[in-house]
């Protein structure tokens, strides 16, 4: 028989609780951490000290802001939220249209023929052009978009559309076709408000 069924129940249940207090009160005193590999002892009775505000949670002295830390264990900021709808900068359509005429007409005037490879690094060049321009505007909270499509230029129609989905008092676009005797080219930027 088994020696646990032979004492009374009321003995069982006391035996019990006396090892479930001990373990509970064992453990609210001493933790055993890891610390590099190694697991040391704990005691949460020391450990219940005061930390200066700058250290709990997180917060750096005089910031608003919490770090996480990645895998690679970088400190990385997560901002509060600023409840902010608008951006400090808006799409300015105007000064765009001139940036992507200018840039077009610089590096599209010296073309004479169209050649395939030629065109699509002077296509990855202006998109570039553009994007880094564009950066320096600092444009917040917008995602920016640039398209540049150059064709031959024969005696055919051509046909372009873009459609999105977007916030008609954020969001906007600027568009520029550029044309000569052998091409056919156009760039749009699109200014996609995001949050």
């Amino acid at each position: 028989m088994n020696q646990q069924s032979s004492k009374p129940p009321n003995e069982l249940r006391a035996s019990r609780y006396k090892s479930a207090a001990n373990i509970r009160k064992l453990s609210a005193t001493t933790r055993q951490v890891q610390f590099n590999g190694r697991s040391t002892n704990f005691s949460l009775l020391q450990s219940r000290r005061r930390l200066p505000s700058s250290r709990i949670s997180g917060l750096s002295s005089g910031s608003r802001m919490f770090f996480y830390r990645r895998a690679d264990r970088l400190k990385i900021p997560k901002y509060q939220n600023t409840y902010r709808l608008e951006s400090f900068r808006k799409f300015d359509v105007e000064v765009i249209d001139m940036m992507v005429e200018n840039v077009m007409v610089r590096k599209l005037s010296p073309v004479t023929a169209y050649h395939p490879n030629q065109m699509s690094r002077l296509c990855s060049d202006i998109g570039s052009d553009l994007q880094t321009a564009l950066c320096r505007k600092d444009y917040d909270r917008y995602k920016l978009v640039v398209q540049v499509t150059i064709v031959q230029r024969f005696d055919q129609g051509i046909h372009s559309g873009a459609q999105c989905l977007w916030d008609v008092e954020r969001d906007n676009y600027s568009y520029y076709l550029f044309e000569n005797n052998h091409i056919y080219a156009w760039c749009c930027v699109f200014g996609m408000y995001y949050e």
